[in-house]
């Protein structure tokens, strides 16, 4: 049975003024005495109440798995992965049910799947984009009811999109400011809610009917949805997963975009308030331009370092202009300057209670001090980051990596000490007798210690077999070259 994976994926679903959290113990122990038609009427119901709950979802579609309700599963399950879309669980369960035949889908669950029926506009701010716009555009069929592209471009790519139907071309000049820009096109837009794609990403074939199930679901929040969508960055032919952007949201309800670069949407007081409803969804986005080869043809490097540093000067009390300049000194090498930064952002977040990337800040100081050899320091930083999100994984495996920094440091001291005992043994004429194993066996076998724990498998089996020889070790050495011999087998296998 599939709930005892998927219960560790519950998560903070509504807004935290708004909802009491759902009692889902109850729904499993009905699914684990069978009681699978009441677990599932209870689940109904549960979520007619509660729909953007991904995990009631998942529960419900579990229990018409049990029922081999196949087909109905499968739709119940998509919907939680598209409110979830960090799912742990989704592919051993979709892969299980393509080994199940299908079923018809129930009535009742056709309904309850429903949403409202919204329309959706994609908004393309463009500048000489000629190269990728049609592919772009391409992709968005069917997914949206209107296409805006908001061009500066010197080149063909107003005259490329404006072969597409349902696409609008607004010319503009470019002031360099990409919250301005998408504020014009903002204006022009007629659907009820906008995604922002830009030129160079790709909305997947399989996400086109997401999108307006998506707004639907979302369309009548007490306060306006910000929706991040599902960055595939690819960077050095690797595929970087990424949820930090909102590229969704209803165009009516008075959300506006700040910033001259790294842009964030807020409503009219600004970005750092509890006014929006901020989650991921299943909408992704196959995106190329973060490849070095592109970030260097195009200079993105340096123009976001000079439009940084205005938006710092702007407004210097911002963490996250702050965060992003820091961010960008250190991608360009400016390794200094981004330290002084980062810590002017990190004093800056703690004087602002809503701002929500203080992780990221952490993580980066922890990086600095990491490459820079400074364990102890990066510890700190690296506290701070799991105290202040003890959820987020990065901290942990951040400190992982600061403890086997610390490890390979305090091998290298203990070699260097074993070594300076052999060196004083034999000069050594005080009244306390010394262990004179040390020079016998002991230092011999420790060293091997080392280099055993420090993945030297060939080394540590040689510096072993010597010591074997030495009477009196032969039963410990013994068990060590056991063990050894073991990883060796391991390894070859």
């Amino acid at each position: 049975m599939f709930y005892i994976q998927t219960m560790e994926l519950v998560s903070t679903m509504y807004p935290s003024q708004k909802k009491i959290p759902t009692n889902y113990q109850s729904y499993i122990t009905l699914i684990q005495k069978g009681n699978l038609q009441e677990a599932e009427s209870a689940l109904l119901l549960a979520i007619s109440e509660a729909p953007i709950d991904a995990q009631l979802w998942v529960m419900l579609g579990e229990t018409l798995l049990l029922q081999q309700e196949t087909t109905s599963a499968q739709r119940v399950l998509e919907r939680a992965w598209l409110l979830d879309p960090q799912a742990q669980w989704v592919q051993s369960m979709f892969e299980g049910i393509r080994q199940m035949p299908a079923t018809p889908v129930l009535p009742h669950i056709t309904r309850l799947l429903q949403v409202p029926k919204v329309t959706v506009a994609a908004g393309i701010l463009t500048y000489n984009e000629s190269a990728n716009i049609a592919k772009c555009i391409a992709a968005l069929q069917g997914a949206v009811d209107e296409i805006l592209v908001i061009d500066s471009s010197t080149d063909d790519t107003a005259q490329i999109a404006a072969q597409f139907p349902k696409v609008k071309v607004i010319r503009i000049t470019w002031t360099e400011d990409f919250a301005a820009a998408r504020n014009i096109g903002l204006e022009h837009i007629q659907s009820d809610w906008v995604l922002w794609v830009d030129a160079d990403e790709t909305l997947l074939p399989a996400d086109v009917p997401a999108v307006r199930e998506a707004a639907g679901i979302f369309h009548n929040m007490p306060v306006p949805a910000a929706l991040h969508v599902w960055h595939w960055n690819r960077v050095n032919g690797a595929v970087r997963h990424d949820f930090s952007q909102v590229r969704m949201f209803p165009a009516k309800r008075g959300l506006r975009y700040y910033g001259r670069i790294h842009e964030q949407v807020g409503t009219a007081a600004g970005v750092f308030q509890d006014d929006t409803y901020r989650r991921a969804v299943r909408i992704r986005l196959d995106h190329n331009g973060y490849e070095p080869s592109v970030v260097q043809s195009r200079g993105k490097l340096e123009r976001n370092l000079r439009l940084l540093a205005q938006m710092v000067h702007d407004e210097p009390d911002n963490p996250g202009h702050l965060l992003f300049l820091g961010r960008e000194l250190l991608a360009a090498g400016r390794e200094e300057e981004a330290l002084t930064v980062l810590l002017e952002a990190e004093r800056m977040a703690r004087q602002t209670p809503l701002f929500g990337r203080l992780p990221e800040v952490y993580r980066l100081l922890v990086q600095i001090k990491l490459k820079r050899k400074q364990a102890d320091e990066a510890e700190a930083y690296c506290r701070l980051l799991i105290a202040d999100s003890p959820d987020f994984p990065d901290g942990h495996y951040l400190l992982a990596q600061i403890k086997m920094q610390q490890a390979n440091a305090l091998m290298q001291e203990a070699e260097k000490e074993l070594k300076q005992a052999l060196q004083v043994l034999p000069q050594y004429r005080g009244s306390v007798s010394p262990d004179y194993q040390i020079a016998e066996w002991k230092a011999a076998a420790a060293l091997g210690e080392i280099a055993h724990r420090s993945g030297k498998l060939a080394k540590a089996k040689e510096v072993w077999s010597k010591v074997r020889q030495v009477p009196g070790s032969s039963e410990r050495v013994r068990r060590k070259l056991d063990e050894i011999e073991t990883e060796r087998q391991k390894l070859n296998s």
